[in-house]
């Protein structure tokens, strides 16, 4: 078994492991079918590529080096548009098609038959650099908006890689007695080297694809793990983090705040007459109305059933009853259609500021819940003042 007999089997190996991951990530974990599908089609596309001119002692004839050309190109096809899949960008289809049946009738249709391989080369290279250029550029943007400057670095390095690569590999013919060609001759193996570089290459970009698939993974789960299902609002793990947080700065540089317990009124009634769809079209619409009314640093969550708890940072008394009377009123004037009825909905609000740093949060939550009951027991659709929190025996000072 000779030398290039051994890459083959390497090569076919190696993309037929990248080939099954990206087939189990559209069939089985739920990865976009249209992404997965292209990018499973670029392994397949460059091994084909790579493994063409290794086997040309088992070949006849040269149409085997247009084809790899020609392949090298739609296996980066087949990259930028499963990224315009993943990233929801808009397609260059035709741009696609020109180029890569472009490039496949001038390589296999012309420079074959004419024997023309260095204009093949060159112009295989040139679509490669086009589009690995053009995949950077286009996904720069979105990768940077989705998963930060760094990621974007991450998916864009290999791409401007595979871009120099290639400027190289297409120049190259064109520059005779250049220090490049001079020291490829040295090296009787160079062509070796190159197909191990770009396999390497070939798996960094898997890579770099599998990365952003598990970036937004990750991101997905996150939000899942922090958010009500139902109204897309904050749920009370994440809430209750963001207060412990709000009462340290509150403890170590005073930053006073307020919280807010909403409720929804009658809420029981709904269900038991209209269903419990109903409820949740309540639900979804109160929790839409609090997030519109809120203030961009105020945080609003699903505290529990039809409770709801609204983090006002840098809020005292009157702001903080100002605040309650607008979100109450809000929701008294967004009736929730259903049917062929409106269900009018009115909410109560207990709220209880933050200012003593010795408070501790239990006690915060309670004072608004006391509030809650009372706004509840009063009428309903009224927003009540906590009373203020109960004065704490000073620490006894030791005698020195």
């Amino acid at each position: 078994m000779t030398k290039n007999d051994l890459l083959v089997i390497f090569v076919a190996v190696a993309n037929l492991l990248s080939v099954m991951v990206w087939w189990s990530a559209g069939s089985r974990m739920g990865l976009s079918r249209k992404a997965a599908g292209h990018w499973l089609l670029v392994p397949v596309a460059h091994g084909l590529a790579l493994s063409l001119p290794l086997m040309e002692t088992h070949l006849s004839g040269i149409w085997y080096r247009g084809a790899a050309d020609a392949l090298v190109v739609w296996g980066f096809i087949a990259m930028r548009r499963g990224l315009q899949w993943f990233l929801r960008r808009t397609r260059t289809d035709i741009e696609h098609q020109l180029l890569g049946f472009g490039l496949t009738a001038f390589c296999l249709g012309i420079c074959m038959p004419m024997r023309w391989l260095d204009a093949s080369v060159a112009a295989s290279s040139a679509a490669v650099v086009w589009t690995a250029l053009r995949t950077a550029m286009e996904s720069h943007r979105s990768i940077r908006q989705e998963f930060g400057q760094a990621a974007t670095w991450v998916v864009t390095a290999p791409m401007l890689a595979a871009a120099v690569m290639f400027l190289v590999r297409g120049l190259y013919p064109y520059l005779p007695g250049s220090p490049l060609h001079r020291a490829l001759d040295a090296n009787p193996d160079w062509r070796v080297w190159l197909v191990l570089y770009f396999l390497v290459l070939a798996i960094a970009l898997n890579f770099v694809l599998g990365y952003i698939v598990v970036m937004r993974l990750v991101r997905k789960l996150q939000h899942l793990s922090q958010h009500d299902g139902l109204t897309g609002l904050l749920n009370r793990r994440a809430i209750e983090y963001l207060l412990d947080r709000e009462a340290q700065r509150l403890q170590r540089f005073g930053q006073p705040f307020a919280v807010m317990l909403v409720d929804i009124d009658h809420f029981k009634r709904i269900n038991d007459r209209l269903g419990h769809p109903a409820g949740d079209a309540v639900l979804a619409s109160v929790a839409r109305t609090l997030e519109s009314q809120a203030r961009e640093v105020d945080r609003v969550a699903r505290f529990g059933g039809e409770e709801f708890c609204v983090l006002l940072p840098f809020t005292l008394h009157e702001g903080a009853q100002q605040a309650g009377e607008r979100l109450r009123e809000a929701v008294r004037r967004t009736p929730v259609p259903w049917s062929d009825e409106t269900i009018s909905v009115t909410v109560s609000v207990g709220v209880a500021p933050a200012s003593d740093p010795t408070e501790p949060l239990l006690t915060l939550l309670n004072r608004a819940d006391q509030a809650l009951y009372r706004a509840k027991a009063d009428g309903r659709d009224r927003v009540v003042m906590a009373d203020p929190a109960p004065e704490r025996d000073p620490l006894p000072s030791r005698e020195l």
